[in-house]
This record gives structure tokens, C-alpha cells and sequence, in this order.
């Protein structure tokens, strides 16, 4: 064997070596905390996606929003070829638009790889909330700043993702984005929050699927505690949810559709769902039907989870980290092996 084909055999057995590269598939800070916080402030999540082989990254613009550290996040994405998510706040009033604005335009500049921008409007609502009366107050500022910045998006063409973030039922985001009238205005789904409000997941992707831009990607674990459920994310092939045929359902929709991995390593979320305090969020304005609660139950007891729930409690920081870093490479692990149009 001469010494060219010995070169070409090892080029060829270290290409077979390397990763798939997942282009539509990426990662979001809530996922990594432990990781943020040992890394420093310094931590880059850009990079990060990049070495774990991910197309794609949910990240900020710089505080100050720079043009010299726009267009060095700019270089960086167009080097590795990826795409973002990036967080940007909605403006609340015509004060904050001038900000906003800035903010929306940097994006729209990166050539076109920032694919929206995200916004998840609402904490917990059963925790944000004492009453129906203080969440439909806050509702209505959340539309209103939409309303506002619409002009914005519609001017640089960029998308704003309202994440399922607890806050709204999907009914009631569906209608949202639906009244904004809006081609810039849709929905980052997140597959799992709304178990929070009563929904089963099979629900919530079902009511906003229409809407989606891009998929807060993860798989789920439930049971139940004296007061309520117990939510967690569960590392890929633990959970119950059909991630292929998800997948495969939204690249249909959008090929592509970017899916951001968001394997949130903590303790199981307490939703008191049998509890009255619970139950003072929804009104007639706002309803969690009875229906929707035996069907979330009847699903809940159908699906009992896999193996114990992922928990940090009593976990030093370098333990927390080793199990975050372990969940979040088999969720990218099984998303190489089982997932491949995600490449």
C-alpha cells in the first residue's frame, strides 16, 4: 500500500470519526446553567454549540449592543455556519421602542442567520399571579407591547417567537398571534410548559403547530406529588414524547425549522394543581376546563416516568454539572442516532 493511499485511508477513517453535524438542531442557555456558572462570565454559548457539533444557538445581544461586538457575533456564526435565536425583550412603552428598535435592526444585519427573535413574556402563572384580575392586566401590557413593536418587525422583517412560557394557554397564545394579523409575529413552542396549565403536550402542539417558528426542543417526565405534578425535562428516549414523528411533523411545516434543545437539569417542577391558590389564575375570561384536567390526569397516570426524575438537591456544583452535561449529550447523542434529518 503506497503511502498516499495509507494518508487517504487515515483522512477517510478520521472523516467516519467525526460527529454528524445536527444543522437544525441547537441549544438554549436555560439548559446549561450549571455550565454557565463554572464557566464564568466569559462563557460562550456560540462556541458551545459549535463544539458539541449544533447548527444553531439561543443567545443575547451584548448588553451595550456594540456595533464592534454585533459584527464580531456576526463573524463568529458566519465562520461556523450556524444560525440564532436571540432574546430580545418586547418594549412595554413608545420609551422603550427607540432601544428595541436597535436591537431588532443589529439582528436583521447578521445576514440573515438570526432567524428571530424571542421573547417568553411570562414566569409561572399559578407562582406571577395571586388572581385571574392580575394576570389579564398583564395581559393586556404584553399585547399592547406587541402592538407596538409590530412596526418594528414588519420594517426589518424579522420574527418575533412568544414562547409558551407558562404564562398562556395555547388557546389563548393562538389567538394572540392569530389577532395580531401579522406574518412577523408567531410562536416559539415549548413542548413541555403547558403540562404547567393543564394541557397534555399532544394539546398544546396541536393548538399552536399553525404558529410555531422555531421548537424549544425536549422530552418529558411526569408524576405526581401530594399537591400536584411533578414536571420535568428528561434526557432523550427517557420521556414519552414522540420526537421523531415531532420532528418529522414540523419539517414538513418547515424544512428548516430549527430545534433548540433546552435539557433544563434540576429538580422536579412543583405545579400544585390540587390546590385552590392554583386555581385563582383562571376565570371565565380565562379557563382551565374540567375536561382538559382529567384528560392531563388520565395521561399523567398512562405515562408514569421511565426511571426517577432527574434531581440537583444535595448535588455539589461539580456533580450538578456532571449530570447536566450528561443529560444534555444523550439528548445530542440520540438526536445523531434517531434523528437524522436533523442533520
Amino acid at each position: 500500500m503506497t503511502r498516499r493511499t495509507l494518508l487517504g485511508t487515515a483522512a477517510a477513517g478520521a472523516m467516519a470519526a467525526q460527529p454528524k453535524r445536527l444543522r437544525y438542531m441547537g441549544t438554549a442557555g436555560p439548559g446549561l446553567g450549571a455550565r454557565a456558572r463554572a464557566m464564568g462570565k466569559n462563557w460562550d454559548i456560540v462556541e458551545y454549540a459549535h463544539e458539541k457539533g449544533l447548527g444553531n444557538a439561543h443567545t443575547t445581544l451584548p448588553a451595550d449592543l456594540d456595533p464592534g461586538k454585533i459584527a464580531k457575533l456576526r463573524a463568529q456564526i458566519e465562520k461556523y455556519d450556524m444560525r440564532l435565536v436571540v432574546l430580545v425583550r418586547t418594549a412595554r412603552t413608545e420609551a422603550d421602542l427607540p432601544r428595541y428598535e436597535a436591537a431588532v435592526k443589529a439582528c436583521a444585519e447578521m445576514g440573515g442567520r438570526v432567524e428571530c427573535v424571542h421573547d417568553p413574556f411570562s414566569g409561572r402563572r399559578y407562582e406571577q399571579f395571586k388572581s385571574a384580575a392580575e394576570f389579564h392586566a398583564f395581559d393586556a401590557a404584553c399585547r399592547n407591547g406587541v402592538r407596538l413593536v409590530e412596526p418594528i418587525l414588519r420594517k426589518y422583517k424579522m420574527r418575533l417567537a412568544i414562547e409558551n412560557h407558562k404564562g398562556w394557554r395555547s388557546e389563548e397564545l393562538a389567538g394572540w398571534v392569530k389577532s395580531t394579523g401579522s406574518e412577523y409575529v408567531g410562536v416559539c413552542l415549548d413542548l413541555v410548559n403547558n403540562v404547567s396549565l393543564i394541557e397534555t403536550p399532544q394539546q398544546t402542539i396541536d393548538t399552536l403547530a399553525p404558529y410555531t417558528i422555531y421548537v424549544s426542543f425536549k422530552d418529558i417526565g411526569v408524576d405526581f406529588y401530594p399537591e400536584g405534578i411533578l414536571l420535568s425535562e428528561v434526557g432523550f428516549g427517557d420521556g414519552h414524547l414522540d420526537l421523531a414523528g415531532i420532528v418529522a411533523r414540523f419539517q414538513k411545516k418547515d424544512p428548516k425549522m430549527l430545534f433548540q434543545l433546552e435539557m433544563l437539569t434540576r429538580d422536579p417542577l412543583k405545579v400544585p394543581i390540587f390546590t385552590e391558590q392554583y386555581w385563582k389564575v383562571y376565570d371565565e375570561k380565562s379557563p382551565a376546563p374540567s375536561k382538559d384536567l382529567a384528560m392531563l390526569v388520565s395521561w399523567i397516570r398512562n405515562h408514569p416516568p421511565k426511571k426517577p426524575l432527574p434531581r440537583t438537591s444535595g448535588l455539589s456544583p461539580e456533580g450538578a454539572l456532571a449530570l447536566e452535561d450528561q443529560l444534555n449529550q444523550q439528548c445530542i447523542d440520540y438526536a445523531r442516532a434517531f434523528l437524522p434529518s436533523l442533520a
